[in-house]
């Protein structure tokens, strides 16, 4: 298992031991803390055009299935020496300041809209098993939580993603429309 990976899911782990999810669902509340690890670790793989600023925004846009889960996560961690910062919004634009934004769909921003509304943005989109996939797309594999890229998309939006993070998806749609 490669080390980022190992570290990932060690924190992950350490979530849900340190009170981090309720006992009652443990699957349901380890995917949610996988994915709220993944969110803030897929930030090093990415590279922005410009400087995200003194902190690094990470948006949940519309419904947040993370909660305190991911206060907890991003609590002393930090990019490039600059702190995150989580921003909950019912909706999205470009003038959000949001370096990556989970798009989780509301009556006021469709997961399609708010795509639409970020277009061509330095934003690292993520959203969870979408018709509208953004750049990155979480999806369950035999009940783990995996991701696709959309290579493109990251590319038409001046986004550059690592290498070592397309190793880890499932499957990266590259910047001639095909997969890889």
């Amino acid at each position: 298992m490669p080390k980022t990976l190992q570290s990932l899911l060690t924190a992950a782990i350490a979530l849900l031991l340190t009170g981090g999810a309720a006992a009652s669902q443990p699957s349901a509340d380890l995917e949610t803390a996988v994915k709220a690890t993944y969110l803030y670790k897929f930030a090093p793989f990415v590279t922005w055009p410009n400087s995200p600023g003194d902190s690094l925004t990470l948006c949940i846009i519309g419904t947040d299935p993370f909660g305190d889960v991911l206060d907890r996560a991003i609590a002393g961690q930090g990019y490039n020496g600059r702190p995150f910062r989580i921003l909950r919004l019912p909706a999205v634009g470009t003038d959000s300041g949001c370096a990556v934004a989970y798009l989780g769909g509301s009556s006021d921003q469709s997961v399609a809209s708010a795509l639409k509304a970020l277009k061509g943005a330095p934003v690292l989109t993520v959203t969870q098993n979408s018709q509208a996939p953004g750049m990155i797309d979480f999806v369950n594999q035999q009940g783990h939580v995996r991701f696709r890229v959309d290579l493109a998309t990251a590319s038409d939006s001046h986004l550059e993603i690592s290498s070592k993070l397309l190793a880890m998806a499932v499957s990266v749609r590259d910047v001639s429309g095909g997969p890889q």
